[in-house]
């Protein structure tokens, strides 16, 4: 699937190619050459709680000296998000000006009914003649929807269910969930405290960032922590007795801004006077945040 970059390119290359043949108002049909398409077919649009519209560009190979109308219809055999519940169309035509080759449907989101860990989709379909469809891209898209929410430092702070496949592996009794609490950080307003994480003793810091690509919320775990010592976990010192924890490169870290919901991709690792003696592996942990009240039932009933 070619991104939006490289179908601009294609059509400026075909633009240049027909700068020469620009079509003209007193044309019966279009020129031949002109094709008209979804800029992207494979964009994610975010659905914020402020900002709810986005607007959906459609191309063209040329540039005309008058205005071009065309419209859109929905494909609801092959949508799951419903028009009029998840979206609606503020209108299904949309122009391309003269002089320009891009024009633009604007969709406004219902932040209320989209999920919040998942995204929802539509397909749209061009509404014109079969001579302006490049062959190759088709008049169609998919327009994917994801809600996301401002950051808030509350949602992720109180009672947390750790879920790790590290204590999966290592754990001495078996465990691999941990009720455990958390804090502000005093040092950064976008991070969080995790206590006694992985071990009783060893907290670890790790920071929200929403800024960077909002589309895809990160949580970044702070470098060289400890997260346990070696003895109990391996029965033995290979280092010096420290694991390490550090945010991993074998997958994303990310948290759900719309719920209370982290997962981590960490590297387990170990040291010896600041030399790296190996890496122990890289293991995911999902992050729950729950209720005082659930928090009081897990420790009643699940012994937590």
């Amino acid at each position: 699937m070619m991104n939006t970059n490289t179908i601009y390119k294609i059509v400026a290359a075909a633009s240049l190619a027909l700068a020469c043949v620009a079509c003209k108002e007193n044309y019966i049909t279009y020129h031949d050459g002109e094709y008209v398409m979804f800029a992207d077919t494979a964009k994610v649009y975010v659905v914020r709680e402020d900002i709810v519209s986005f607007d959906v560009p459609i191309v063209s190979t040329v540039a005309c000296d008058y205005d071009r109308s065309f419209a859109v219809e929905i494909i609801d055999s092959s949508s799951d998000a419903v028009e009029g519940r998840d979206f609606v169309l503020e209108s299904p035509n949309f122009v391309i000006p003269a002089g320009e080759r891009v024009g633009y449907v604007t969709v406004k989101g219902n932040h209320e009914t989209l999920p919040s860990r998942s995204e929802l989709s539509f397909d749209l379909k061009l509404v014109m003649p079969d001579w302006l469809v490049m062959p190759l891209y088709g008049d169609k898209t998919t327009v994917h929807m994801k809600k996301t929410c401002k950051f808030n430092r509350e949602n992720y702070t109180g009672w947390a269910m750790i879920t790790s496949l590290f204590l999966y592996q290592y754990s001495i009794t078996g465990d691999y969930q941990r009720l455990v609490r958390t804090s502000a950080d005093p040092d950064d307003d976008h991070g969080v405290i995790i206590h006694d994480m992985f071990a009783d003793g060893f907290d670890i810091k790790i920071r929200f960032d929403d800024v960077s690509d909002p589309e895809n919320p990160a949580v970044i775990t702070l470098p060289r922590q400890v997260a346990n010592e070696e003895g109990p976990v391996f029965g033995m010192v290979h280092g010096d007795n420290h694991i390490l924890i550090d945010t991993s490169n074998q997958g994303p870290s990310y948290f759900f801004s719309c719920s209370k919901v982290a997962v981590l991709v960490n590297r387990f690792y170990v040291e010896n006077i600041g030399d790296e003696v190996g890496t122990v592996g890289h293991f995911m942990t999902e992050i729950d945040w729950v209720s005082d009240e659930e928090a009081e039932r897990l420790k009643r009933e699940d012994g937590m």
